[in-house]
């Protein structure tokens, strides 16, 4: 089997489904393999691929269908010694990331976030909420917020489409080191809600995360709040 025949057939295969909607089926092999151009073990290795990664499924005597999309989104909390956050992640697995900046100002830093940070609640936060979107589809409400006396021009910044972390490093200088994360599932409240187009008290996917820099200080502190039925939480381990 030809890497690059598999290669090109998967990316066909994976623009194909993006524009089909859930529980579409797929054409048969035969069909697949003709307007393709590639053999059949070439095919189903390209769509057995797209089924773990959770894009399609199959059922005996059915055929394969488009499933709900699924937003992977893996948390690493140490990656060849740096942190990768949710932008460098979807990413690097080809989605489209987007972000519309819903809140960015200097605001008085609140409880759980201005302990996480080691500040006093009152002290001077940047405060950061996005409504963050993939493929176009909204995917999760973001807010972060940053200690203002280390970060001072962060406000000026432009996080639309940008990634916050690749900010903090390339313009701050920060070497991130350490991402610390709680996860649980919470009903939404309805500012919440509202951001994310779903119902007041829907359970939700609340990721709270505390990011260290180098000298193990903290930089910044979050929560992010994601529907369960397009997201998922991975974690990878390293000792």
């Amino acid at each position: 089997m030809s890497g690059s025949k598999y290669l090109r057939v998967r990316a066909l295969l994976l623009a194909r489904v993006r524009l089909l909607p859930a529980g579409a089926r797929l054409p048969a092999e035969p069909e697949l393999c003709a307007e393709y151009g590639v053999s059949r073990i070439t095919l189903r290795h390209a769509v057995d691929g797209l089924i773990d990664e959770g894009f399609l499924v199959r059922e005996q005597g059915r055929g394969t269908f488009v499933t709900e999309p699924q937003h992977r989104m893996r948390y690493r909390e140490r990656f060849a010694g740096a942190v990768t956050g949710f932008h460098a992640q979807q990413t690097a697995q080809g989605f489209v990331v987007t972000s519309r900046v819903a809140e960015l100002a200097d605001r008085a830093a609140r409880e759980p976030a201005a302990g996480r940070l080691g500040l006093t609640p009152g002290d001077r936060v940047a405060r950061l909420t996005r409504v963050r979107s993939v493929d176009g589809a909204v995917h999760h409400l973001a807010v972060t917020e940053l200690p203002l006396d280390r970060f001072p021009g962060i406000l000026d910044s432009d996080l639309t489409d940008a990634s916050l972390f690749a900010t903090l490093r390339d313009h701050h200088g920060v070497d991130l080191a350490r991402n610390d994360l709680l996860v649980s599932i919470r009903g939404a409240e309805a500012e919440v809600a509202e951001y994310l187009f779903v119902e007041p008290g829907e359970r939700l996917l609340t990721v709270e995360s505390t990011v260290f820099d180098a000298d193990d200080r903290p930089v910044a502190s979050g929560v992010s709040w994601l529907t369960p039925r397009n997201s998922e939480v991975a974690f990878s381990l390293r000792p």
